[in-house]
């Protein structure tokens, strides 16, 4: 059952995308549709709705536009050409709406609406459709059927003036977008002026493929004023056209040889339609891969960006050292604390008269006792703390001073784990409004590409800044523990290591006085010394314990650098996703570029 599904799987895949084709010209068309068809390219209808009119184009009748200036004579010339006056003609812009002229048995007039309506109507109605100076239902375009000759090979269209206004030359861009070749009609009293080549200029794209260039009224001109003008006219506008050709509409009317219209007709007929439509079609697949290379060279593009800014982390030398100062600063801080205490409860050892009894020795003296006065060690320890701690607070701001900037150093080297992220945190956030919100900038460029990278961008905090923010915290939490441990332990445990200590050598003074009376010769008096004061006063404070955790393992260096070495394995962890998904763009761009190959062998 279950290899029964993969078998119609891979069967359908295969009759879908593994087809077989002719080896004529279109059968490699129908091979070049298969290949953009490909899933992974994820191609929007609009791009495959192009494909199919390309292909389409190739059974058609090639497409030339009639460009110029209003009241150039195009709608004129048209009408010489259907041998009937359908179009319009006047002296102020008339066509507002692309006409096209086609092959039908009779003359017939279609009418496409903006709503994608459209219905036949008769010829005569067309003035009532393309002079702008009527109020009709919006019309996106109107097609003239006439049983021309001509017509069968070439779909002539009347475009508007480009001057006319701005909106209907923006209209005669967008319906021309399958034009094959273009005739340039123009005023024989505008030939070569610079405001005619500047026209012919701002609209090389519609003329891209050549052309011919029409000169209307040469029956203004004496014949030496003609050969002059198209002499000028030939060295301005050869760059441009194929050919270069002064006629008149006027003169057509009664004598048709004469007007050189002809001539136009001609060049029409002997046109290689053959060649012209495959050239087309060419340029016109080439712009579709064009413009998916160009799509998947903004990705790449972005996502390498995006990846410099993983590559541009750099470890904080200072950052280490500034973790080497603070652990010897906190060691001598609290040595200094020891210090400080040890002076104060050696101030408050003192020495007072005391007195013992003793057996008198001697013959006479049996069974007498005799009084031994001394000097013996004093500490009052719960004197000494009052006074130390609470009959003045000197001592307590000191040590409140000490703690206070032992923490303050320790925010600042949070502040150096959290350069790190921020820094990283402020350009992945500058990616994600950057292009969480990217709108194509063509409307043949994938959908679904651009849907996923902007989903992508508004995950980029999710994606990339969630470990390291998860991270910083992780280290925060460990820098903030020590701390407390320091705190508790040394900084702030002050008074009752004190008291530890002047508890430890009151006992041990009394203990040593009580031993001196019991046998003076045997036991000697305790006088602690400065030293010994000092190293108890130590031990009170976790002092060697911390010596230990700052310098000989040092706790925060090790805090430091495992935040380092996940930082530095994160960073590669989000470069190789970055790196895998510009893959896929890269292999989707070599398919695209395979595509192009196929494209340039067509002929």
């Amino acid at each position: 059952m279950q290899n029964n599904l993969i078998f119609d799987f891979i069967k359908a895949y295969e009759n879908l995308y593994c087809q077989k084709f002719d080896e004529n010209f279109q059968g490699r068309l129908l091979a070049i549709k298969a290949s953009f068809c490909e899933p992974s390219l994820r191609l929007n209808l609009e791009f495959l709705k192009e494909i199919d009119e390309i292909i389409f184009s190739y059974k058609r009748p090639i497409n030339i536009a009639i460009i110029g200036q209003f009241s150039s004579g195009k709608s004129t010339l048209l009408n010489l050409i259907l041998q009937k006056e359908c179009l319009p003609t006047g002296v102020v812009p008339v066509t507002f709406k692309p006409t096209f002229l086609r092959y039908a048995k009779n003359y017939f007039l279609r009418v496409e609406y903006e709503d994608g309506s459209d219905e036949i109507v008769d010829i005569e109605e067309l003035c009532k459709f393309s002079d702008q100076r009527n109020e009709i239902k919006p019309t996106k375009s109107l097609h003239l059927f006439a049983p021309i000759e001509l017509l069968k090979n070439i779909t002539l269209i009347d475009t508007p003036g480009l001057n006319a206004n701005d909106i209907d030359t923006l209209t005669t861009f967008k319906e021309l977008s399958f034009m094959h070749s273009a005739i340039w009609l123009s005023l024989i009293d505008n030939a070569g002026k610079k405001s005619e080549e500047e026209a012919i200029k701002a609209n090389a794209l519609l003329l891209k493929r050549g052309g011919i260039c029409v000169l209307n009224q040469k029956d203004k001109l004496s014949e030496n004023e003609l050969e002059n003008v198209l002499q000028y006219a030939h060295l301005v506008f050869d760059k441009y056209f194929t050919k270069l050709i002064a006629i008149s509409c006027k003169e057509a009317k009664e004598d048709l040889q004469k007007s050189n219209v002809p001539l136009l007709y001609q060049y029409l007929q002997e046109l290689d339609f053959e060649h012209i439509k495959k050239e087309f079609i060419k340029e016109k697949l080439e712009n579709l891969c064009f413009v998916l290379l160009n799509q998947y060279d903004f990705f790449i593009k972005n996502l390498e960006n995006l990846n410099a800014k993983f590559d541009s982390f750099a470890k904080n030398k200072n950052l280490e050292e500034q973790i080497n100062i603070l652990n010897h600063t906190c060691l001598e801080k609290l040595k200094l604390v020891s210090d400080k205490i040890a002076k104060e409860i050696l101030k408050f050892i003192k020495e007072k008269d005391s007195s013992y009894y003793k057996k008198a020795q001697g013959l006479f003296k049996k069974n007498l006792y005799e009084k031994v006065d001394y000097k013996a060690p004093y500490l009052s320890s719960d004197d000494a703390f009052l006074a130390m701690f609470y009959n003045s607070d000197t001592m307590n701001k000191e040590f409140k001073k000490m703690k206070n900037e032992i923490a303050l150093e320790f925010s600042e080297l949070k502040k150096g784990f959290l350069a790190y992220f921020s820094n990283l945190q402020e350009q992945i956030l500058l990616f994600k409004s950057q292009f969480s919100n990217l709108k194509k900038e063509e409307s043949l460029q994938s959908d679904d590409e651009f849907a996923y990278f902007r989903s992508f961008a508004s995950a980029a905090e999710e994606i990339f800044i969630k470990d390291f923010k998860e991270l910083l915290f992780e280290s925060e939490l460990e820098l903030d523990l020590f701390l407390e441990k320091l705190n508790l332990k040394a900084l702030a445990n002050y008074e009752n290591a004190t008291k530890l200590a002047l508890g430890f050598f009151s006992t041990k003074m009394n203990a040593s006085k009580e031993f001196y009376e019991l046998d003076s010769a045997e036991f000697s008096l305790y006088h602690p010394k400065a030293s010994e004061i000092y190293q108890r006063v130590l031990v009170e404070l976790n002092v060697h314990e911390f010596e230990d955790l700052l310098l000989n393992k040092p706790v925060i260096l090790k805090i430091y650098k495992n935040y380092m070495q996940t930082y530095e394995s994160l960073i590669q962890d989000k470069k190789t996703y970055i790196q895998n998904l510009k893959n896929e763009f890269e292999i989707k761009k070599e398919m695209v570029s395979k595509i192009k190959e196929q494209i340039s062998k067509l002929n």
